[in-house]
Formats: C-alpha cells, sequence, structure tokens
C-alpha cells in the first residue's frame, strides 16, 4: 500500500516535518519531491510534455513559470487526468445553477475558483490529494490536543473535500450565502469550539456576539480567505476573549497556517515559495516581495509547478520560537492588482500606493467607523463607503476627516490628489467568492 495514501501516515509525516525539516535537508526534500512532480507530470500531461521540450527537467528550479491564464488556455492538456476543459466548465456550471456543491465529477472534486485576481480557475483535486490535504489540516494546527473537534467552517460553497469526520473529529460547512440571522441560528445549533471564517465575517459575529445574539464558546478561531487587517484581529480576539489563527491560501494550494506560538509557518513540506522583486531576483527576508513563484510538491491531478501569483507579502528575518525551520510570513499586504495607483505630479509616472496608508487613513478618522471600502475607479477617482456605529449627524465631520487624510497620502507620494468621494454605504462583496476586498482598484494600469 502506498503510505501517502494513508490519512494518519501522512498526519504523523506532516508533524514530522515540521519539526525536523531545516535548512540543507529542506532543501533536498524539496528539490526530491519536485522532480517526482516534474517527471510525473511529463508523463502524464501533454501539456507539460511540450512546455518543458527544450528545457532540462532536472532543473527544476529554472523551469518556466506558467500562470492561470495559461493553465486556463490549454485546461484539457494541463490536467493529467484525461478531463476536457469544456466537460469540466461545463460540471461547475451546473453546479453553479442547481447550488448542489456536494456533486463530484467522476469522483474528483471539481471546483470553479472565485477569480478575485480577475482570473476564474477550475480547480480538480482527486481524493488522494483531500486526504493528504485534510491530514496536513489537522496535523498543522495547533488544535488543543484532548479536545474533540467540532469545527464550523464558514465558506461560500461547500465541496466534498470540505466535510471531515474522523476519529471523533467534525467539520460542518455553513454557506457565506446564508442569511446572517440563520449563520447564527445554526451556530447556536451546532456549538462549535472551533469557528472558522473570513475576516469580514468573523468581524459581524464579533458584533452578534456583542448583542447577545450569537451564544458559543470557540476555543479556537481560524481566519482565511481575506487579508486579516489588524483592526479585524483586535476587535475579534478582544471580543471572543482569544487569539486568531491563519490560514493563508490561495486557489492553488494552502500556503501557510499558523502554529501554536502564533507565528504563520509556509507550508514548506507541501510546496515551494520563492519571493521575488519587480525585476525578477530574489528577495531579501525582511523585504516585501511582489510576485510569488508557487510549486506543490504533491499534487499531481492538476500539477502546479513554478506558478506565478501576484500576491505580496513579507518573510520574517526571524526563526520562530517554535523552533521549526519553515518560514514566517510577517506580513500578508495583498495583490498587486489591489495597489491603488498615483500619478507624480512632477514626472506623470505611475507610482503605487500601498493599500495599508489608505486603511489606517480611515480607520484613525473616527472610532465610529466600524466598516470601510476603497475603490480606485480611475486614476482621478477613489470612492470610499463607511458604515458608523452610532448617529449618522456626524457624517459630515468623518467625511471631511477622511477626505483630508487620503487626500494626504497622495500629497506624501507626491501624486495628483484624485477626486476623493466618502459615503455611507455597504461595502460591495465580490459577486463570485462573496469576499470583501477592502482595498481594491478597479482599472489596469495599461
Amino acid at each position: 500500500m502506498n503510505l501517502e495514501n494513508n490519512f494518519l501516515t501522512f498526519f504523523l509525516a506532516c508533524k514530522y516535518r515540521f519539526k525536523n525539516l531545516k535548512g540543507e535537508k529542506l532543501q533536498r526534500y524539496q528539490e526530491n519531491r519536485l522532480k517526482k512532480i516534474v517527471d510525473y507530470s511529463v508523463k502524464n500531461s501533454p501539456f507539460f510534455k511540450r512546455y518543458y521540450s527544450n528545457y532540462n527537467i532536472n532543473d527544476v528550479f529554472n523551469l518556466p513559470t506558467v500562470n492561470k491564464h495559461i493553465m486556463m488556455e490549454n485546461l484539457s492538456e494541463y490536467n493529467t487526468v484525461g478531463f476536457t476543459k469544456e466537460e469540466l466548465i461545463n460540471f461547475c456550471l451546473e453546479v453553479e445553477r442547481s447550488r448542489d456543491f456536494s456533486k463530484r465529477y467522476k469522483k474528483y472534486n471539481v471546483a470553479m475558483s472565485s477569480g478575485t485576481s480577475g482570473n476564474k480557475g477550475i480547480v480538480i483535486t482527486s481524493p488522494k490529494e483531500e486526504r493528504y490535504l485534510k491530514a496536513a489540516f489537522f496535523a498543522r494546527f495547533p488544535f488543543p490536543r484532548t479536545l474533540k473537534l467540532n469545527i464550523a467552517f464558514i465558506l461560500r460553497v461547500s465541496t466534498p473535500a470540505f466535510n471531515i469526520n474522523k476519529f471523533g473529529q467534525k467539520l460542518t460547512h455553513f454557506s457565506l450565502l446564508d442569511p446572517l440571522e440563520e449563520i447564527v441560528e445554526n451556530l447556536n445549533s451546532l456549538q462549535p469550539n472551533i469557528l472558522s471564517a473570513p475576516p469580514s465575517m468573523l468581524n459581524l459575529l464579533a458584533d452578534e456576539y456583542s448583542e447577545g445574539k450569537l451564544c458559543i464558546k470557540p476555543k479556537k478561531i481560524i481566519s482565511y480567505a481575506e487579508i486579516l487587517y489588524p483592526d479585524i484581529r483586535k476587535k475579534v480576539e478582544e471580543t471572543f476573549g482569544i487569539r486568531i489563527d491563519e490560514i493563508y491560501q490561495a486557489s492553488e494550494g494552502p500556503i501557510a497556517m499558523t502554529c501554536k506560538h502564533g507565528s504563520l509557518h509556509i507550508n514548506e513540506d507541501l510546496l515551494v515559495l520563492q519571493t521575488l522583486n519587480e525585476d525578477g531576483s530574489p528577495t531579501e527576508k525582511g523585504e516585501l516581495c511582489h510576485k510569488l513563484i508557487v510549486s506543490d510538491l504533491y499534487k499531481t491531478s492538476q500539477p502546479i509547478i513554478r506558478f506565478e501569483l501576484n500576491d505580496m507579502i513579507r518573510i520574517r528575518a526571524e526563526k520562530c520560537t517554535c523552533g521549526s525551520g519553515f518560514r514566517i510570513i510577517d506580513e500578508i499586504v495583498g495583490r498587486t492588482d489591489d495597489l491603488l495607483i498615483g500619478v507624480n505630479s512632477s514626472t506623470g509616472q505611475v507610482h503605487y500606493i500601498f493599500p495599508d496608508y489608505i486603511r489606517r487613513a480611515i480607520i484613525s478618522s473616527s472610532e465610529q467607523v466600524i466598516e470601510y471600502q476603497a475603490i480606485q475607479t480611475s486614476k482621478n477617482r477613489l470612492e470610499i463607503s463607511i458604515q458608523l456605529s452610532k448617529d449618522k449627524d456626524e457624517f459630515q465631520n468623518i467625511k471631511s476627516v477622511i477626505k483630508r487624510a487620503v487626500e494626504q497620502v497622495f500629497k506624501t507620494y507626491n501624486c495628483e490628489i484624485p477626486d476623493v468621494t466618502v459615503k455611507i454605504s455597504q461595502s460591495q462583496l465580490h459577486p463570485v467568492s462573496k469576499k470583501l476586498i477592502r482595498i481594491q482598484r478597479k482599472f489596469s494600469i495599461a
């Protein structure tokens, strides 16, 4: 029997690797695993056989990169299980129409990714891949040892890959599409000891808890899918009285998870993550990267080999006190696509403005601002929506403070000041993923 197919074996292996793989030992492990994936892909995927035909496939860290556009354009030949792009898309559209997300396609879990980066994708997961992902999830997270886990996972959709009921551990899915009142009612009925949801939902649940409507006592809270901003972290942690742990995940796989010491460790035994500057050179620890290159070390149904992501992260220079040699993500800034754009007043050149400056300008304007969103629709227009906790009579004053603070950010960058509008309005969720992207740009630079 192939031991990698065994849930318990992979669970124990994940625990061992997290503690013991470091330095040259980790590098050899990653290189050997990646060579196996590349070799399998060349033999079983017509796309990769053609794509790597002029390259030394043993030089795995210098093979040409791929991205979501390339993958989707060549999906029929890209996957190794013989599915055509047309049949996969038709299946996903039928699932979306029927809202029956429990369906599998020929034993495989097939789902349409949210496309928050601008491009929708198809994600194929084999039963074997599901087992190792579930095993890694339970192995990597610092769950209380004696606690039988009763996890509430709030997602846009449920798929068979998210259903877990092993060794007395249970995971129950709730849909983000359900009304908040229904979610609260179901949580009260389930009484989960682990609560996992996007930060925007955790923010709402904290309000429901404070108002006495949500009556649960989670032992652990897990944030995923959206950037966990410091203000939301502080509010949720103070409301429930426990630390928030994180999952940093893209459609292409789980990139990082929080350890028992609260550090967000890259899953170095499951993937290779390279951080690059704008010119393609490697970033040093402590520097903000502008691109990620991800290679999944176990996924074979739809290989992820040197896959480009536009996420911007910062790797911590210091090691974690937990003793693991896996690198730590110190900061997740977001996607380069969501950096705001300023035009230099003197040269006319484009200048990137980091979301955190806009976020701070908004939340520091008044304690009454409980929710916000800033959408740049063009180089000269920025639309800000806010929600207030108290009497809206103060809106005009708060509006003026926000407008001046945001304009000052552009002045600090020596950029032309855009037309900044501020209104009281609900934030816009992404139409497919239902994620809340607080700071975003809705136009390309070109």
